[in-house]
C-alpha cells in the first residue's frame, strides 16, 4: 500500500496580498479624483446650460414688454411681491409663464444649497384665478446661485452681461472663496448675445467685460451694464459666508473707464 499524495491547495502568500492591496490603493489614488473632477465637471455644464436658460427666458420676456429684460425697479407690488427685490427678477419671468422651474437657479456643486429645490417661485397654493403676485415660501429661503442684471434692453450691446454665477467680485474680476458657487475657481456669465462664457480665476487680472463708457476691456462688471441698470443677488446663509457684488435691493451701476 503506498500512501495516497496530499494535493496542495493554491492560495496568495502573504506578500503576495500585500502586494495585490498596495497596487489597489495606488489604482485607487489616480481614478476616484479623476472620477470626481469628471463629475464636478460634468454638474458644472448643467449649471452652464440652466444659466443659458435664463438668458433665453429674460429675452423672451423682453420680446412681449416693450424690448426691456426684468427689472424689479419698476414692479409694483401689486404685480409681484417680495421682500428681497433681487428674487423678483426670476418671478418676473415665471409670472409671465416662461421660465417656472425653481430647479434651474440652483448649482448641486453651490456649497450653501441645501439640497432640497424649492417646491415652486410662484406660489403654487394659489387658486387658478388669482392675481399670482406672491413667490412660493420655499422660493424665498435659498440663495440663488447666480446674480442678475436688472434695467437692460434688448437694444444695449451684445456684450452686457445679464446673469453670473454668484460671487463674482467687482475689484478683480475673481469669484469669492467665501462666497462663490465654485469658491473661488471662476464662474460663467451670461451675455446679452446669448452666449454664455465660463472664466477662470486662475486667469485674472480677467478683463472680460466691456466698458460701458469707452468700450475697452476692463473686469469690473458694474462698469459693464448701462449706469441705470442694477446687480442682484442674495448673500448666501451658513458658516463662512461671504459677500457678493449683487444685493436685495440691487447694487448700483458704475461709470466705465
Amino acid at each position: 500500500m503506498h500512501p495516497t499524495p496530499r494535493q496542495s491547495t493554491a492560495g496568495f502568500t502573504l506578500i503576495e496580498l500585500l502586494t495585490v492591496i498596495a497596487i489597489i490603493g495606488i489604482l485607487a489614488a489616480i481614478f476616484i479624483p479623476t472620477i470626481g473632477s469628471a463629475l464636478d465637471k460634468a454638474k458644472r455644464a448643467v449649471d452652464g446650460a440652466n444659466l443659458r436658460e435664463i438668458v433665453k427666458a429674460a429675452m423672451i420676456y423682453a420680446q412681449d414688454n416693450s424690448d426691456k429684460l426684468p427689472d424689479p425697479q419698476n414692479i409694483t407690488a401689486q404685480t409681484l411681491n417680495a421682500n428681497s427685490r433681487a428674487l423678483l427678477w426670476p418671478g418676473i419671468i415665471a409670472r409671465n409663464g416662461i421660465l417656472t422651474d425653481p430647479k434651474v437657479y440652483y448649482s448641486k456643486l453651490d456649497p450653501f444649497f441645501s439640497g432640497t429645490y424649492p417646491i415652486s417661485i410662484i406660489l403654487s397654493t394659489l387658486a387658478a384665478n388669482a392675481a399670482k403676485n406672491q413667490l412660493d415660501q420655499t422660493f424665498l429661503r435659498e440663495s440663488p446661485s447666480y446674480e442678475f442684471v436688472g434695467g437692460l434692453k434688448t437694444s444695449d450691446p451684445s456684450t452686457t452681461p445679464v446673469a453670473y454665477t454668484r460671487g463674482l467680485q467687482a475689484n478683480t474680476g475673481n469669484w469669492s472663496i467665501n462666497s462663490g458657487v465654485y469658491k473661488d475657481i471662476g464662474g460663467f456669465v451670461g451675455f446679452l448675445g446669448g452666449n454664455v462664457e465660463f472664466y477662470s480665476s486662475a486667469a485674472t487680472p480677467a478683463a472680460i467685460f466691456t466698458s460701458n463708457n469707452s468700450g475697452r476691456k476692463i473686469q469690473n462688471i458694474q462698469q459693464a451694464i448701462p449706469t441705470t441698470a442694477r446687480l442682484y443677488g442674495v448673500p448666501p446663509n451658513g458658516p463662512g459666508a461671504g459677500t457678493i457684488l449683487g444685493s436685495a435691493n440691487g447694487t448700483l451701476a458704475q461709470r466705465g473707464p
